[in-house]
């Protein structure tokens, strides 16, 4: 089990970011751009956590395919997306997190919400290295 503690214990800044679902298209472009940036994340001393409601081996197999280096965790039965206010519950199709992104600090404050990802997936890892940059350094 993987906590906000736990996480921030490391004395790492965090992007924890919320996915729909691995392998559709948006999730892996979003995924990839984070891979692509994760050395420019490193030197500002932060890590990259993305939670879907996957199960734990997609998750992994997403990773092991995509070749990602960071934390993909399983959100068993939404309730950290619930609790984050990233849960979508749809019809007949199911319940499953938001696309969105939050900035927290090394001592677990909440620094930034990215609310609007979905529109923006293409540029959203350089716009959070951008916001990660400014907070870092105000």
């Amino acid at each position: 089990t993987t906590s906000l503690s736990s996480l921030i214990e490391s004395g790492k800044w965090t992007v924890l970011y919320f996915y729909p679902g691995a392998f559709t298209q948006g999730c892996t472009m979003e995924a990839r751009g984070f891979q692509r940036d994760i050395d420019q994340y490193r030197s500002l001393n932060t890590q990259i956590v993305g939670v879907s409601v996957d199960s734990v081996e997609k998750n992994a197999k997403f990773c092991n395919s995509e070749e990602l280096d960071f934390y993909m965790l399983t959100d068993e039965g939404g309730k950290v997306s619930h609790l984050y206010g990233s849960s979508l519950s749809i019809p007949g199709v199911g319940t499953f997190p938001n696309r969105q992104t939050y900035i927290i600090d090394d001592k677990g404050n909440l620094r930034w919400i990215f609310t609007d990802v979905e529109s923006r997936i293409a540029k959203h890892s350089a716009e959070v290295l951008g916001k990660l940059s400014e907070l870092k350094t105000t």
